[in-house]
């Protein structure tokens, strides 16, 4: 369970970030900052202010990786500085969806009068780290435009539920297991529960945003992909490529759907697909 650790008379949280570089700091919503690069913590400062060993581990393992902070300040400091800061934690998920890459929270710091408080952003210590990209101004502002609609989607179930299964994905050592992982991220957004390759393309098109023949190649893709994820779950002999491929498409696909719910402010219902993809004809 991640707790982020708050000291006594603190009004800042930074919690550092993997999976985007910035070139300047730039606020995401009153009180919530992206800044470059990591917070300000060495290694004999983390020791003697961690709250657990893990905290310790958390700064120790990733410090290096670290390319990315957001900064949480809260005037009244402590429990609403922890409520704040816990919040934060989601943006990182938003910084996903933006950015079209994996990113995730490693650690915290926390200055007050006297104390500091550093303690891991995450339950996963070891992993392969990704490596950043610069993030563009267009998709910041795509996550600021979006900030409010995404964490109002994170009360939604499935969506939840999806955005959880693209953040964990990258943490898992196998590709195989990583695509399992997506593709059931990506068959609960669609209110699918079962190996129907064709009405998952379908909904995926229908989902996307884009003219009808991008739709069309989009259901094509998702096809070609779905194939892959059924190799991995049956044993159907995947080669590496091909679960690595795998697993770089059904993450995108994720990401797209995703990106499009919160577009939207709400998860279409399998009903609304349905009628979309009846309401066509034949001329």
């Amino acid at each position: 369970m991640v707790s982020i650790g708050v000291a006594k008379g603190a009004d800042t949280v930074e919690i550092a970030g993997l999976g985007v570089t910035i070139a300047e700091p730039f606020e995401l919503r009153p009180g919530v900052t992206l800044i470059p690069g990591s917070p300000v913590a060495d290694l004999d400062e983390a020791a003697k202010h961690s709250i657990d060993f893990i905290d310790y581990a958390a700064v120790v393992r990733n410090r290096p990786y670290a390319t990315v902070t957001i900064r949480v300040q809260e005037n009244e400091g402590g429990k609403k500085l922890v409520e704040s800061a816990w919040n934060a934690l989601w943006s990182f998920h938003l910084l996903s969806l933006a950015a079209r890459r994996p990113c995730c929270s490693l650690y915290a710091v926390c200055r007050g009068w006297e104390d500091v408080a550093i303690s891991a952003a995450n339950r996963n210590i070891i992993f392969n780290p990704f490596g950043p990209a610069e993030i563009g101004a267009a998709s910041l502002q795509w996550m600021k435009d979006n900030d409010a609609r995404f964490h109002t989607l994170i009360a939604n179930g499935p969506f939840n539920t999806a955005m959880r299964c693209y953040g964990n994905s990258h943490y898992l050592f196998d590709h195989d297991m990583r695509v399992m992982l997506l593709w059931s991220g990506i068959e609960g957004l669609l209110s699918v529960d079962a190996e129907l390759t064709r009405r998952i393309a379908l909904y995926a098109a229908i989902m996307l945003a884009g003219t009808p023949e991008e739709k069309v190649a989009h259901f094509g893709r998702v096809k070609k992909a779905y194939a892959i994820r059924s190799k991995a779950v049956h044993g159907g002999g995947a080669t590496q490529a091909q679960l690595e491929r795998g697993y770089a498409e059904a993450s995108d696909i994720l990401l797209i759907l995703l990106s499009r719910c919160v577009e939207l402010g709400r998860v279409p219902t399998a009903k609304e697909l349905d009628s979309l993809a009846a309401s066509g004809s034949v001329v």
